[in-house]
C-alpha cells in the first residue's frame, strides 16, 4: 500500500499544479475559408468554418473547438454508359489540442490533434438506361475522424489574430485542407 501511496501523491501534486496553471473558458470565437482535396474521385473545393478558443492547459497547451463544411458537385460515371449528377458534402465537428512553438518574432507556429465527429452526405440523381426515368438517391453517414494540423498565427489587432493552416483529416473520405481565418479574442 505505502509503494503505491507514493506516486500517487506524486501525480496528484503535479495535477493540482498544472490545473493551477489553467485558463478554461471561451477566450475567442473565429471564422475561416479554405481548398480542401479529397480523395478520388471527389474533386477539390471550397470550404469554410468557424473556431472556437477553449483556453489553455498550460501556456503551450491550447483547447479549441471547430465545425468544417464542404461540398462538391461532380459527374459520376457507375458504368453501362450511365452516369449521374453527385454531390457530396462533409460537416465535421470536433475538439483539438494544440502546442504553441516557442518563437522570437510576431508569427507564432503550431500544431495540433484532435478527434471530430464526420457527417457525409452523399447525393444523386441518375437516368435509368433502361427506362430513361430519372431517380434521386442519397446516402448519409457519421463516423470519427482524426484532425492533424499545422499552421501559423500573428496578431492583427488587440482583439484580432489572424491564421493560416493545413490540415490532414484521416476518415472517410480522407481530405487534406488548407485554410486562412481570423480569431476575435473575447478575453
Amino acid at each position: 500500500m505505502k509503494k503505491i501511496l507514493l506516486p500517487v501523491l506524486v501525480v496528484l501534486v503535479m495535477s493540482v499544479s498544472v490545473l493551477a496553471q489553467a485558463n478554461i473558458g471561451f477566450n475567442g470565437i473565429g471564422v475561416k475559408v479554405g481548398y480542401v482535396m479529397p480523395e478520388d474521385p471527389i474533386e477539390s473545393t471550397f470550404g469554410f468554418g468557424l473556431n472556437a478558443d477553449l483556453g489553455t492547459i498550460t501556456p503551450k497547451i491550447k483547447l479549441g473547438a471547430f465545425l468544417d463544411y464542404w461540398s462538391k458537385s461532380y459527374d459520376y460515371d457507375y458504368g453501362y454508359g450511365a452516369s449521374s449528377e453527385a454531390t457530396f458534402s462533409v460537416l465535421a465537428i470536433g475538439a483539438l489540442a494544440r502546442y504553441d512553438f516557442t518563437t522570437s518574432g510576431n508569427i507564432k507556429p503550431y500544431v495540433a490533434g484532435g478527434l471530430g465527429l464526420d457527417f457525409g452526405t452523399f447525393k444523386w440523381e441518375w437516368e435509368n438506361p433502361y427506362t430513361g426515368d430519372k431517380e434521386d438517391e442519397s446516402e448519409s453517414d457519421s463516423e470519427f475522424a482524426i484532425h492533424l494540423i499545422g499552421g501559423a498565427e500573428m496578431p492583427l489587432s488587440p482583439t484580432m489574430t489572424g491564421f493560416a493552416e493545413v490540415k490532414y483529416v484521416i476518415s472517410d473520405p480522407e481530405y487534406f485542407g488548407i485554410f486562412v481565418g481570423v480569431m476575435y479574442k473575447l478575453k
